[in-house]
């Protein structure tokens, strides 16, 4: 029986797309809200409500913020993960169809491995509990040194979700390229090149830009963020689409 490849099905899951524009409206709800509900606070200030409901309209920004924060990284490590697995799971089909040995066809890149290794679910959550202490850095000194270490861990937060994904579909091109010259031994074609592949992004320049603009650089660069996952998502349901044709071909 030939091997089912459930990697397929699982594409809707972890290849959830973003939208940058809903993300950036909502936002301003967000904020324009939380203004309003802080000023009312703030009328009626002699009752000692202000500081409390300013306090709570800025945890509602918080909130929207971290949750996107989330998804973002977390989605990262979902397509990651799956894609592994497909790797694995096509190698195997194509050593028994084309007699090409999956090690030739899933070869080892350390860098590579490096790249696309999963990022702990811990460091997304220090960088958030490092961020509230650090919030508190106005009324107590010492916290500020949790405030610039806080600064550190969402930088490299920052660098996986900014680098990751290209090196990870240069390391997909190699692989779809080996495949292609196995399954050239069936007759079979594959576009493996995309007609609209990432680029690379340097981070340091990112993080330079953001400086020298007084962080108005930031916007561009969060929606590098959003926008470079989609493209390689659209990019993988071409690809996707012509294995599973070419998989059922093969079974």
């Amino acid at each position: 029986m030939a091997k089912v490849i459930t990697e397929f099905q699982e594409r809707t899951s972890t290849d959830r797309k973003l939208s940058f524009g809903l993300y950036l409206v909502f936002l301003l709800v967000v904020v324009i809200m939380s203004g309003i509900i802080t000023g009312i606070g703030w009328l009626f200030g002699g009752w000692g409500v202000g500081p409390v409901v300013t306090t709570a309209a800025s945890t509602l920004v918080a909130i929207y913020l971290w949750w996107y924060n989330w998804l973002l990284y977390s989605r990262r490590n979902n397509h990651f993960n799956r894609i592994k697995r497909l790797k694995v799971s096509l190698s195997e089909l194509l050593e028994e169809k084309t007699e090409v040995e999956k090690g030739t066809l899933n070869k080892a890149d350390s860098f590579l491995e490096r790249k696309e290794a999963p990022r702990p679910n811990i460091l997304f959550f220090l960088w958030l509990i490092l961020s509230y202490l650090g919030s508190f850095s106005n009324f107590l000194a010492p916290l500020g040194v949790i405030s610039f270490a806080a600064l550190i861990v969402g930088l490299v937060v920052l660098y996986y979700l900014t680098t990751d994904y290209y090196y990870h579909e240069q390391g997909e091109i190699a692989f779809l390229q080996r495949v292609t010259t196995a399954l050239g031994k069936k007759g079979t074609a594959l576009t493996a090149t995309p007609s609209n592949p990432l680029h690379t992004r340097s981070f340091g320049l990112y993080i330079f830009l953001s400086i020298i603009t007084l962080g108005i650089f930031l916007l561009y660069w969060a929606y590098v963020i959003f926008k470079d996952p989609n493209q390689h998502f659209d990019t993988h349901q071409v690809w996707e689409s012509e294995l599973e044709g070419i998989v059922e071909k093969l079974k």
